[in-house]
């Protein structure tokens, strides 16, 4: 009887250091997500050096790498885009106007921050929409 409290004590203490050991793993693998997404947000901010073609590729691989975290690991990419949206607001409150920024990146930047509140601070884009609405068979608009 006394082995057998002894071997259910070691078989419990194994079973949870195994699952603490996945979860510290877990979280050190969002911490990638974490600096890797910090990592883009300031190389994002300084776009305005590329060329507008370059920076629309960039912008391409972006949204795709983006989307591909989302199927493959979903919440890594809660993490990721948590982070990014810190970085990209932190960044505007410190954005005294002195800042560069192409048309794009502030798009890119309202997408990121899904700011309501804060439209102001894109005021001068929306200017610059336009939107295409394609015409209905049939129907002269």
């Amino acid at each position: 009887m006394k082995t057998a409290r002894v071997l259910l004590v070691f078989l419990i203490s194994g079973l949870s250091l195994t699952a603490w050991s996945q979860e510290r793993a877990h979280v050190q693998g969002l911490r990638f997500y974490e600096n890797l997404a910090e990592r883009d947000a300031h190389y994002e901010q300084g776009l305005h050096n590329l060329s507008a073609q370059d920076e629309l590729d960039y912008w391409l691989d972006q949204r795709n790498y983006e989307l591909q975290l989302g199927k493959a690991n979903f919440s890594a990419y809660l993490v990721y885009m948590r982070v990014k949206k810190q970085a990209y607001q932190e960044h505007i409150q410190a954005c005294d106007g002195s800042c560069i920024h192409s048309p794009l990146y502030l798009e890119k930047a309202r997408e990121y921050l899904s700011l309501s509140d804060n439209d102001d601070l894109f005021g001068q884009l929306e200017s610059k929409v336009v939107q295409h609405l394609p015409k209905k068979k049939g129907k002269e608009q």
